[in-house]
């Protein structure tokens, strides 16, 4: 399935999304990932205009925060098998 990356960014932004996509070494990942600010790095507030520059740069790219590990992960649109947006916190 091909998924529009404008409209991942969009429910990023506004929720908890639990995504599945293939790492570039092949193997398979499942992250639960945002770009919320309420569950963001009190940094971000500083950081929030480049990551939207980045993804304006990087078209085939997402960066998302991995809520599981406490850190920046990024993955390409392409690869990604599923999506779902999480109701409710992580």
């Amino acid at each position: 399935m091909n998924y529009d990356r404008d409209s991942v960014l969009k429910d990023m932004r506004n929720y908890i999304v639990e995504v599945t996509f293939t790492k570039a070494d092949g193997s398979n990942r499942l992250m639960r990932c945002t770009l919320d600010p309420k569950y963001l790095p009190k940094t971000y507030l500083e950081e929030q205009d480049r990551e939207q520059k980045f993804h304006e740069e990087n078209p085939d790219i997402i960066t998302a925060w991995d809520l599981h590990n406490g850190g920046w992960r990024s993955f390409k649109i392409s690869s990604v098998q599923y999506l779902q947006i999480i109701d409710g916190d992580y």
